[in-house]
């Protein structure tokens, strides 16, 4: 099944609105529920997102204030939530930091995506099936 929910995970208000705007261009039936840091994504998760079992993508930042993109990561890997068994991440960043790509590797997450987020960029990660 295709992708059909897309957490979307940044604190940039530009970016995000371009991301939202893309995705709907290229698929007006996938739900987005964006978030401005980490921790109010992995709230979400634990209090609502694992009752809604759907084909899911997290695109994350890294980089933002109360949580960052490796904090969350972190917390879901040392967590007991089965987050990972049914939703899968893909960085969505300004950095080209090679040691933030390398550590988002650690994480065994799907993808990198430099911003801005482009059509050809992402749709790949919106057709994956599982």
């Amino acid at each position: 099944m295709p992708v059909n929910r897309i957490i979307l995970v940044d604190d940039d208000e530009i970016s995000n609105f371009l991301s939202i705007s893309l995705i709907r261009k290229i698929d007006p039936e996938i739900e987005i529920i964006p978030f401005r840091n980490g921790k109010e994504a992995l709230d979400y998760l634990k209090n609502e997102g694992l009752s809604k079992r759907k084909s899911n993508l997290i695109l994350l930042d890294i980089r933002m204030p109360v949580m960052n993109g490796f904090e969350f990561l972190e917390e879901i890997h040392n967590s007991d939530l089965k987050i990972k068994d049914f939703m899968r991440v893909v960085i969505l960043s300004s950095s080209d930091n090679p040691r933030d790509l390398e550590r988002a590797k650690s994480f065994e997450v799907l993808g990198y995506i430099n911003k801005p987020l482009k059509e050809e960029s992402i749709s790949t990660y919106l057709s994956l099936t599982g």
